[in-house]
């Protein structure tokens, strides 16, 4: 930084204060008796005169500027300085990083307004302002901005005031300063990020009322059901067993219902560790069209599932095999317009194939390479929301985990996306 700014936060945490405007003061002075002098010896005034009157006014500034030193407060300015002066004038949120600790140094009004004042007060670290799930590029940014001089990273998710999370593009760029190493890092709003942003925050309190509000009295109710017609509670004629027997199938079936949202909506559940179970594949494709015909209907399009019965059951983990046929069908309906037909079809022979059928475009045919699956803790993946619609490359990344891959073919009748499988796989360990 320059040197007519004051130093920043030290090591001892002390600023010391800029002596330069008493040089500047000690130079005018000395020109101006230097005027004096000349102009005296032009117009033959006496030397007496010429000098005590500016001496006297010299020594009285002298005087005031000493005193005025000797009176400053020996503590660091908040918004002083060159880096004070750039970051008042950013239009953006922006704080300054010391690189080699990663804590603030200094923070604008714009910043404090978004993050609060806590979480960027001088100290704070700059990684605590980054979501889990944030790209590894997002906490790369100081290193990478020193390496080469400048770095950007978009769709990072930050903690904001209040508790919120906002989807912005940081830009960091390093800033000259004799004492430490201090890179200016910039959040820029990003409007579609933050759209994004606002969805996952309504789909959380979705899935927690989800949870709270109807699995939970389901099971209650269920319980009690099942006390009824097990006839723990007494007998019931055949009409009250009959209905508590329905009560109960309803109850089931809407908790598969709640179950099939949560797994699908709320968590990045492929993540999650789950064992194998053995499952029909007609019921699971039913199911998953069940979560999916009010989209299907308020977008105008059919979806027409011709599955026959019996199939060969898999063994298989639930979870990753859901999202697989949940997203192909979504990405079904993605590509159809209003009066379209989605069709979901299966059969079995040796292998089973599970086709989702569109009109949209022809897609390159041949097996979709599969794309690695973001990285994510326990804990990551129990926290951070599952995107609203994998692409076709992550898709067949997670089929790939439980033996399976998407084939893509096109002919008369459509575009064709296939799940193919072993018939009886058990997942690698």
């Amino acid at each position: 930084m320059g040197n007519n700014a004051r130093a920043g936060n030290s090591a001892g945490g002390v600023g010391t204060v800029s002596r330069r405007p008493l040089m500047y003061a000690v130079v005018v002075l000395l020109g101006l008796i230097l005027l004096l002098t000349i102009t005296g010896a032009w117009l033959g005034i006496r030397p007496v005169v010429l000098i005590g009157f500016p001496v006297a006014i010299i020594s009285a500034t002298a005087l005031i500027l000493a005193l005025l030193v000797l009176a400053a407060p020996n503590e660091e300015a908040p918004q002083a300085g060159e880096l004070a002066d750039r970051l008042a004038l950013s239009f953006c949120p922006t704080l300054a990083i010391d690189a080699n600790t990663g804590r603030v140094v200094m923070a604008n009004a714009a910043a404090r307004e978004l993050f609060g004042p806590a979480r960027v007060a001088v100290g704070a670290g700059f990684s605590e302002l980054l979501t889990s799930g944030a790209p590894p590029r997002c906490r790369e940014l100081i290193t990478d901005a020193l390496r080469d001089g400048h770095a950007d990273a978009s769709a990072c998710a930050v903690h904001t005031r209040g508790g919120g999370v906002r989807v912005v593009h940081i830009r960091a760029r390093p800033v000259r300063d004799p004492e430490r190493q201090i890179v200016a890092v910039g959040f820029v709003a990003n409007d579609a990020g933050q759209a994004v942003a606002d969805f996952a925050g309504v789909q959380e309190r979705l899935m927690s009322n989800i949870s709270h509000e109807l699995r939970t009295p389901l099971n209650v109710i269920m319980g009690f059901s099942e006390l009824l017609t097990s006839g723990t509670l007494g007998e019931l004629a055949d009409n009250q067993l009959d209905a508590a027997q329905e009560i109960h199938i309803g109850g089931e079936r809407i908790l598969r219902l709640v179950t099939d949202i949560l797994d699908i909506g709320r968590p990045q559940s492929y993540h999650l560790p789950s064992e194998e179970r053995v499952l029909d594949p007609a019921e699971m494709i039913r199911r998953i069209e069940r979560l999916l015909v009010g989209q299907a209907r308020r977008e105008d399009v059919d979806i027409v599932v011709d599955v026959p019965e019996p199939l060969p059951p898999i063994q298989v983990r639930e979870r990753p095999f859901k999202q697989v046929l949940y997203h192909l069908m979504l990405h079904g309906l993605d590509r159809s317009g209003p009066g379209d037909t989605v069709m979901v079809s299966a059969w079995a022979d040796g292998v089973l194939t599970i086709t989702v059928t569109d009109s949209g475009p022809a897609p390159p045919e041949g097996e979709i390479a599969g794309e690695g699956l973001p990285e994510l803790t326990a804990e990551q993946a129990r926290e951070q929301l599952a995107p609203p619609m994998l692409g076709l490359p992550l898709c067949a990344a997670l089929a790939a985990s439980f033996g399976g891959r998407i084939v893509a073919r096109s002919d008369a009748e459509g575009s064709h996306f296939a799940l193919e499988m072993p018939i009886g796989h058990a997942s690698p360990g």
